[in-house]
């Protein structure tokens, strides 16, 4: 396994696990944690990059190393002036050099707009870090809130959090963080695949680990920002059809494409922000069945809002040899649907 060629304990803040934690699973060998205090959150204006609220440091890390990160927040009791209201939640993972500044490929962006009287919403990002050159390297876990969603002084509170390294992957990685645009997704209209991703397991893998998440904002009223200006229902819920294909490029028998089951998320105008987690643990002969493109597959499932599918820094599709990180659902060989194409060595 390739690992870090030098290895610093990351500063630990300890909390105690109490209901709606957000606690690293005992289940999962984390190389290392660092946890945030819980606080109560305050807009601030003036800081849109976000309040780091740990930090992970990595120590000296060789130029491309990668390294699996998640992060989980759990947040909740949105305050304006003081009474219940809707805030949004920011959440990041940065990485860069110690006192350097955020990297473009060390980043993933996410949040959700936190309903009045909501408490431990559980927000929840990962990706693969892996830096270009070697240097001394953290990882900041940042929560925040954005500013300007309702009148007065917003605060929120964040009951817990922690920033962790699940491990150094054994072998080869893909990644991407999507396109430089969004992907408006109407209603009533075939699905789409997302984000792609080329993968080439190790010689004799029989299996790997696909992940895709996204980040959907449903689109109301006059629009805005992702879903561009527009006239949109008043109000209404997105209902998002959603998940992970895996497609060989080999016919070889036992070469087929797979797939995880559908789930459906509801992303309604008042939330506006929902992220979804795509997972497949992938299976093929030990001959191997070529280059393997992961996608997301996202489409209406019967909604009143339109949406749209975030790209850069908010969208993420990794492949990884197998680790310790929680178990996915064994891929099903999927029927192919008009949206799904097996593709030839020339694609």
């Amino acid at each position: 396994m390739r690992r870090l060629c030098a290895l610093l304990s990351a500063v630990l803040v300890m909390i105690p696990l109490v209901p709606g934690t957000a606690q690293a699973d005992d289940s999962v060998a984390y190389e290392r944690v660092a946890y945030a205090k819980p606080t109560t959150m305050v807009e601030s204006p003036d800081d849109p990059v976000g309040s780091v609220r740990a930090t992970l440091a990595l120590g000296t890390v060789a130029a491309g190393t990668s390294l699996n990160l998640s992060s989980e927040l759990v947040v909740g009791d949105g305050r304006a002036d003081g009474a219940p209201s809707r805030v949004a939640v920011g959440h990041k993972i940065t990485c860069q050099e110690v006192g350097g500044t955020t990297l473009a490929d060390g980043q993933i962006w996410s949040g959700q707009n936190l309903l009045a009287n909501q408490q431990n919403q559980k927000l929840v990002v990962r990706m693969l870090f892996t830096p270009a050159t070697t240097g001394n390297y953290e990882c900041l876990l940042r929560a925040y809130l954005n500013s300007g969603l309702v009148p007065g002084r917003e605060t929120a509170r964040l009951v817990s959090g922690f920033v962790a390294v699940i491990d150094s992957p054994a072998g080869p990685v893909a990644q991407s963080f999507g396109p430089s645009s969004n992907t408006h997704i109407a209603l009533d209209v075939p699905g789409l695949q997302l984000h792609p991703v080329d993968y080439q397991p190790l010689p004799g893998a029989t299996s790997f680990l696909a992940i895709t998440d996204v980040y959907v904002t449903s689109c109301y009223s006059g629009g805005g920002d992702a879903c561009g200006a527009g006239s949109y229902p008043a109000s209404g819920t997105a209902r998002v059809r959603f998940r992970t294909v895996a497609t060989p490029s080999s016919t070889a028998p036992g070469c087929t494409v797979q797939a995880s089951p559908f789930t459906t998320t509801a992303v309604t105008h008042s939330v506006h922000h929902r992220r979804i987690l795509g997972q497949l643990t992938v299976t093929q002969p030990a001959a191997g069945c070529g280059t393997w493109r992961i996608t997301a597959f996202a489409e209406d499932a019967d909604g009143t809002l339109p949406f749209v599918i975030h790209g850069i820094h908010h969208g993420v599709t990794y492949a990884r040899p197998p680790s310790s990180a929680p178990s996915s659902t064994p891929g099903e060989v999927a029927e192919e649907p008009p949206a799904i194409r097996r593709r030839g060595p020339d694609d």
